[in-house]
């Protein structure tokens, strides 16, 4: 597999910027990958430590970690529950605390073992990573505790007509989220880039954070979320987002960067701030709309989990 080096990543190391393509992937896996000699620069060999220029050509021989399950799981029948499903796709309400599919830190029980439980077929959809297909089915993903509509090809051609939309951005997607804190405005739009973090690949940060409504032209890559307000609480906001790009992470880099942190996130939230009794990041994918093969639109909900919906009824009283 062969990468360029964009001017988002100028500068990092060889092991961090794989690290960032491949968040499967623990670093140090990737280290030994790059001692092994998996990883050249411009076609040479090059060390762990050695930073990348801008229009440098990465090249990988990516190898699955021997210890990740691909191995058909139906243990999750009683958490998942299939919203619709059709000879193409399925549309799934995940719950809370189950990863999309497996990686080093999650290496089991997630939702492609269960896909190859129900849908052996499906091994042979998606984008492959060597001999591997580690993501069977997966178009998009929703964080591990994120809950909500997601939806899963069920063959290539389904697959690629999905992911055409994703990349497009036509699919219309709808989020609620409770945020610590309260905006000044009933409704508004962040406009700001999101760039991966030199210190730590697993996080995006936005490089202009603090000038909002801002598009950087010069770092990062552009983004761009709606949100409105559904409720607000003396010290919460009860929001619908609607994220009209698709960067990891997105609805958390953004509302972090107008001070409207997610309740419950322990990647970008603020600990002490978050009610009582939340368990998990109150973050969850209502709705999801795209267009089957046939061109007509089709549209989903999965409704708020009732562990989320204990936490706004155990909340003080309404502002209005």
């Amino acid at each position: 597999m062969e990468l360029r080096v964009s001017k988002e990543y100028a500068g990092f190391r060889l092991d961090v910027f794989l690290r960032a393509h491949f968040l499967d992937f623990s670093r140090a896996w990737i280290q030994k990958l790059i001692k092994k000699g998996n990883a050249r620069i411009n076609n040479k060999p090059a060390s762990a430590s050695k930073k990348l220029i801008a229009t440098d050509i990465v090249s990988f021989d990516a190898e699955l970690p021997p210890e990740i399950s691909l191995e058909p799981d139906g243990s999750l029948d009683e958490k998942i529950k299939v919203i619709f499903e059709n000879e193409d796709f399925l549309v799934i309400d995940k719950p809370s605390g189950i990863s999309s599919h497996p990686s080093q830190s999650e290496k089991e029980r997630t939702i492609v073992n269960w896909l190859l439980f129900h849908y052996p077929p499906i091994k042979s959809v998606g984008d492959f990573l060597e001999k591997e297909n580690i993501r069977p089915g997966i178009v998009h993903r929703l964080d591990k505790d994120t809950s909500g509509a997601m939806v899963v090809a069920k063959n290539q051609k389904m697959f690629l007509h999905l992911k055409k939309q994703f990349q497009n951005h036509t699919v219309e997607k709808k989020y609620v989220a409770l945020v610590n804190g309260s905006p000044k405005e009933d409704s508004g739009k962040i406009d700001l880039n999101i760039a991966r973090s030199k210190s730590d690949p697993t996080k995006n940060t936005c490089p202009t954070a603090g000038a909002a409504a801002v598009k950087s032209k010069t770092e990062g890559r552009y983004a761009l979320t709606y949100w409105k307000v559904l409720k607000k609480y003396p010290d919460h906001s009860l929001l619908e987002v609607m994220p009209k790009t698709g960067r990891m992470h997105q609805i958390r880099v953004h509302l972090k960067a107008i001070s409207l942190p997610v309740s419950g996130d322990k990647k970008y939230g603020i600990k002490g701030k978050d009610p009582k009794h939340l368990g998990r990041m109150f973050l969850h994918a209502e709705y999801l709309s795209f267009k089957n093969l046939y061109g007509e639109k089709m549209s989903f909900s999965a409704p708020v989990p009732d562990d989320l919906k204990l936490v706004l009824k155990n909340l003080p009283f309404v502002i209005t």
